[in-house]
């Protein structure tokens, strides 16, 4: 039996040439200045589980889910594809999605929920079976949009995001679970994504097309504005105290040290303080208006002075283990 496979040998160069448009480009980052090594990367990366259907790309700053084994190992890249709702939907099997340069690209096949509440929660996800390029009139105006029919009716609140689900059907769950990954750049996917998606992150050689193997940066800080549309329970994970920023799991210690660490160290020294200023004040000179008595604290050392004659007492003894007695001795100044 002979079987056809699409890779071999060629000493050369091989220029391959396809038209279309996939999308433009944003700086999504926040510079920050004095600040080296904003991204860092795992030491290995792993299989795009989720690709396009068709030929789109993610951009830069898009959330992922890099998820592993129990071991830490053998990871999965899962990419979270959103898609914002140019208009309201009441109970339609046709939905109309926002489209421009920057945003994802849906295709047949899709199976798609309204974001849940919590990431990783349940709705009810249906199955793209059309998608169409055209324009719509939305508030008296006309807008690119992506007219999507899906497999059951929806009633959707214009501008919700719409995200992946794991299959079809009432309370399905999110594809993706969790976030803790970034896109660091933009990312054309030319190429046709392996026919047997079931199969996509097996070690077996019978896949066709193209496998995509990714390493995500393990956090960022971008600028909201500049990302795809983020759903409620997306911009919930946001750990950026500045007003139009979005930050996640950022992994620079030198710019976000351990606030345990920080704190410990705070409460040690401020013990110290608290042990050196009862010290300071234990070998301060004392005194009074009478003599002192074997009540007086005071210090091996120290002096004490009557401020009724200016006699002054130097602390000679301390006896005693629970009520200590003090013994003074008046000094005497030869003139």
């Amino acid at each position: 039996m002979v079987k056809s496979v699409d890779y071999g040998y060629f000493r050369g160069r091989v220029l391959v040439q396809k038209q279309g448009s996939i999308g433009g480009y944003k700086s999504v980052f926040v510079k920050l200045k004095e600040l080296h090594n904003e991204l860092v990367y795992p030491t290995f990366g792993g299989i795009i589980m989720n690709p396009f259907k068709g030929r789109a790309k993610f951009f830069a700053g898009d959330l992922l889910e890099f998820r592993t084994n129990d071991k830490g190992v053998r990871p999965e890249v899962y990419i979270l594809k959103t898609y914002k709702v140019a208009d309201a939907v009441s109970a339609s099997t046709t939905v109309y999605i926002e489209r421009d340069g920057y945003k994802h690209i849906p295709f047949v096949g899709d199976v798609l929920m309204v974001a849940p509440d919590v990431i990783g929660g349940t709705g009810k996800a249906v199955t793209v079976t059309a998608v169409v390029k055209t324009t719509a009139t939305i508030g008296g105006h006309s807008v690119d949009v992506w007219q999507l029919t899906v497999s059951a009716s929806l009633t959707i609140a214009k501008g919700k995001v719409m995200v992946e689900a794991e299959e079809a059907g009432d309370n399905k769950a999110m594809l993706v679970k969790n976030i803790n990954a970034v896109a660091d750049c933009d990312a054309d996917m030319m190429f046709d994504n392996v026919a047997d998606t079931a199969n996509i992150g097996t070690e077996s050689e019978d896949y066709v097309d193209a496998r995509y193997l990714y390493t995500p940066a393990l956090g960022g800080l971008m600028y909201t504005h500049k990302m795809s549309p983020l759903p409620e329970c997306i911009l919930k994970l946001n750990r950026s105290n500045v007003n139009g920023w979005f930050k996640v799991n950022y992994y620079d210690m030198r710019s976000i040290p351990d606030t345990n660490y920080v704190n410990n160290a705070i409460a040690g020294v401020e013990e110290d303080i608290e042990e050196v200023s009862t010290e300071v004040s234990a070998n301060a000179p004392k005194s009074g208006e009478t003599d002192p008595t074997t009540a007086t604290v005071g210090v091996l050392g120290g002096t004490y002075t009557n401020t009724t004659d200016n006699s002054v007492f130097m602390c000679i003894a301390i006896s005693g283990t629970d009520e200590k007695t003090y013994t003074w001795k008046k000094i005497t100044f030869v003139e």
